[in-house]
């Protein structure tokens, strides 16, 4: 896991000391996975106690197990061909959604009254449709909201049961931002699906995806190509991760039925 995805997942619990010290953390990773508590306390401008209680809050014993994961996640990748990167970014993406707990999100699928997905441009407009796809195949059907004004005039429509799909590659679209922070006021559950890295977005939903960031390759007709390949595997293993769910559900359920004595 990345530090990204161990900021956003905590972002919500973060003081304004911890946004201090992950400003200066994002912007001198390779910095900080040197410096001792106290000069780093300094560079942040806060105290030692809360650099300390900022590593805690990732997950880590103290500062020092922070820093080494600083070094790790720091070390560069040896030179390697285009197809190599591209299938390594698929292979991340695979392993992190396999070892990824998604029964929260699951199980917010499962209850939610109705779902509705969201996104703008070419990518999320081929995500989306995938998506409903293949949830269609399970009895889950996905409302696709139009941007622009139509998605705000659906906005009044969804409620506290609902789950929202909110797709945007930075995690940094406006309407999506802004439609976030609006469905947050009225309760409606919000998932994100996103690049890997801290966005807005993320840091505003329940439940967060990451998609591994690709390198951008420029054609022979100088435009700028990304696979998309990843966000399909994605929502492949997560549909999977759903039937796991379901059918542990039902055996749950079909245990305690079969449990239940007769008076």
């Amino acid at each position: 896991m990345s530090i990204e995805e161990l900021v956003n997942r905590n972002y919500k619990r973060f003081s304004e000391s911890d946004k201090a010290v992950w400003a200066y953390v994002s912007g001198h990773r390779e910095e900080c996975a040197q410096l001792a508590i106290g000069t780093m306390a300094k560079k942040c401008c806060v105290s030692r106690t809360a650099v300390m209680r900022f590593a805690q809050k990732l997950g880590f014993h103290g500062f020092a197990e922070l820093k080494v994961y600083l070094k790790l996640d720091n070390q560069k990748t040896e030179s390697v061909s285009m197809i190599d990167q591209v299938c390594q970014t698929y292979q991340n993406v695979a392993n992190s959604m396999r070892n990824k707990n998604c029964d929260d999100m699951c199980a917010a699928m499962d209850n939610a009254k109705q779902i509705f997905i969201c996104g703008e441009g070419m990518v999320q407009t081929s995500i989306k449709r995938e998506f409903k796809r293949i949830f269609m195949s399970a009895g889950k059907m996905l409302y696709d909201v139009p941007s622009g004004q139509e998605l705000f005039n659906t906005m009044h429509i969804m409620s506290s049961q609902d789950l929202c799909i909110l797709i945007s590659v930075s995690g940094e679209n406006e309407k999506m931002v802004q439609t976030a922070r609006q469905l947050r006021v009225r309760g409606t559950k919000l998932l994100s699906i996103t690049k890997n890295r801290e966005n807005t977005l993320a840091h505003l939903c329940d439940y967060q995806l990451y998609v591994e960031a690709g390198e951008l390759v420029e054609t022979p007709i100088h435009w700028q190509y990304e696979s998309t390949t990843s966000y399909f595997i994605l929502i492949d293993i997560l549909f999977l991760k759903y039937l796991e769910y379901r059918n542990r559900k039902e055996q749950t359920d079909a245990a305690g039925n079969t449990g239940t004595t007769e008076l």
